[in-house]
């Protein structure tokens, strides 16, 4: 069964029109529900690789309840959760990054259905008698008024949010019929977040809908919330932060293609069989956007954690990796590269992108103070976008010298610091330059 067909079937699954309509509960039900199906249709596409992988291992001791146990123990990591490893007490957290996107676009999927859902179900009948165009509307507001029962707005995320994330909690006990043990409280965080960012961009999505009345509820709650100077600011930090991130993967990728021969050695000296080395190629792919976001924090100053190895700008420090294909491409101990020290004008220069992006959003009438403003705001978002997901993406053991794998935390500041400087000095020339040609 696809994603689609299954998303488009929540109306098998999710309270019906059985439910009273005019009753507020039925649409925070309707939206919990929707929530839930998401949750559980990433993992139904889980089950995919952990069953074939069993399938066609001709080795394997686990039973089939272990490979189907091993769909939601993914679906945790995925989510940022820790689980113990199969035979020691040993927890792994490992969220891939690219499979945490695909759940951010399920629950986008899921959180715009419930948004129809809702509409559909409180949006009043239209009137067997043709009265007045006036009083016609005004009686449709009311009724479509009470059908929402005096919610709030933020009721209906706040009911997709819950419902996605107690689904993460049933999953992480499903789980526990295998022989890994996810903690079913860690889930919560990652989960809440994954589905805010889904109704999030669902509710973006909905914007120029006249008739999503429901989404257009909930987005005017949130703008009468959030600063103008943030609102200015979103996209040019949006806009930054995929550059820097593009070019983070580029350098992670042209460092693999450059130590390949390293690569593939470890590779062939791990002897997996052929679906094993499919799933652990694959495992790495869907890695990569960890690892963009770990190298565009590299390009600040900052060293990266991998393990007992800390890859810095000067120097390359020795340690004992385990036998990952991918750890093939970091360079061998001694001193870094002669062109370090110059990379952290690349966030400079991605910080002037921004701060120009920023200035076509304003009016040339606009203070200098206000463009100053504006393009620091976005420079720190951009920044703060990149470092979110270098830190939510960082990997690590419970015990032992794998406990980290991300960035330092001098990254912070120092990659901050460039856009921001990046972006204000290109404002400020940008004004003057205008104010005076």
């Amino acid at each position: 069964m696809s994603t689609m067909t299954l998303l488009e079937r929540t109306r098998q699954i999710v309270p019906g029109p059985s439910l009273d309509p005019q009753h507020r509960w039925h649409r925070l039900l309707v939206a919990a529900g929707f929530g839930a199906v998401a949750a559980f249709a990433l993992a139904l596409i889980l089950v995919v690789p952990s069953v074939a992988g069993w399938v066609t291992d001709a080795q394997s001791t686990a039973t089939w309840s272990d490979a189907l146990s091993f769909a939601p123990a993914l679906w945790v990591l995925v989510h940022r959760g820790s689980v113990t490893a199969p035979g020691d007490a040993v927890a792994v957290t490992a969220p891939l990054l690219a499979l945490t996107a695909g759940a951010v676009l399920l629950a986008r999927s899921a959180a715009r259905a419930a948004l129809v859902k809702v509409d559909t179900d409180v949006r009043p009948a239209p009137p067997a008698t043709t009265s007045s165009t006036a009083s016609t509307a005004s009686d449709a507001a009311d009724a479509e008024e009470d059908a929402r029962g005096g919610d709030a707005w933020w009721h209906l995320p706040a009911a997709f949010v819950g419902g996605y994330a107690l689904s993460g909690v049933l999953l992480a006990l499903l789980a526990w019929v295998g022989p890994t043990r996810p903690n079913p409280l860690y889930v919560l965080p990652g989960s809440v977040v994954v589905a805010a960012l889904g109704m999030g961009w669902a509710l973006l999505r909905s914007r120029e809908d006249p008739e999503a009345d429901a989404a257009l509820e909930v987005i005017d709650g949130l703008t009468e919330r959030v600063p103008v100077v943030v609102r200015r600011a979103l996209k040019p930090a949006l806009v930054g932060a995929g550059v820097l991130l593009v070019l983070g993967a580029l350098l992670a990728l042209v460092a693999v293609a450059l130590s390949w021969s390293r690569v593939s050695q470890i590779g062939g000296e791990l002897g997996v069989g052929a679906t094993a080395g499919v799933l652990l190629t694959l495992g790495q792919l869907l890695a990569l956007p960890n690892v963009a976001a770990w190298s565009a924090a590299w390009l600040s100053g900052a060293s990266v954690t991998v393990g007992p190895v800390s890859v810095g700008h000067a120097a390359i420090s020795p340690g004992l990796l385990p036998m990952v294909p991918v750890f093939g491409a970091i360079p061998e101990a001694g001193a870094g590269p002669a062109w370090a020290p110059f990379v952290p004008l690349v966030p400079v220069a991605v910080g002037a992108v921004v701060g120009l992006l920023t200035l076509r959003r304003l009016t040339s009438l606009a203070s200098l103070q206000v463009k100053v403003r504006t393009a620091a705001v976005a420079g720190a978002l951009a920044g703060g976008i990149v470092l979110a997901v270098g830190y939510l993406g960082s990997m690590g053991l419970s015990e032992g010298a794998m406990s980290y794998v991300g960035p330092h935390l001098l990254a912070i500041p120092l990659l901050l610091l460039e856009l921001v400087v990046g972006a204000v000095a290109a404002a400020t020339a940008l004004h003057y330059w205008r104010t005076h040609r």
